[in-house]
């Protein structure tokens, strides 16, 4: 199992703390949609900017993983 690092362990923390804001906003809006004059439209752009957001943070995942994988490599002793 690879060792993460602590700007991985961030960004995981980060993506939850997202996740977490987003879905409490979103049932608040859900909600109050009826009060508020929303129909069912706001579902769509929120849902695809939450898709982009799950998908960055992988990737930003992957590159701290590939960039600990590399240190790691550069360690003198290192040989696997």
């Amino acid at each position: 199992m690879p060792r993460r690092g602590p700007s991985t362990g961030r960004l995981v923390w980060a993506l939850v703390a997202m996740i977490v804001v987003f879905m409490a906003g979103t049932v608040v809006v859900a909600l109050g949609q009826e009060d508020m004059g929303w129909g069912w439209w706001w579902a769509v752009p929120v849902g695809g900017l939450f898709l982009l957001a799950i998908i960055g943070f992988r990737v930003l995942v992957q590159r701290s993983l590939e960039a600990a994988e590399r240190a790691d490599a550069e360690e003198p002793g290192a040989g696997h």
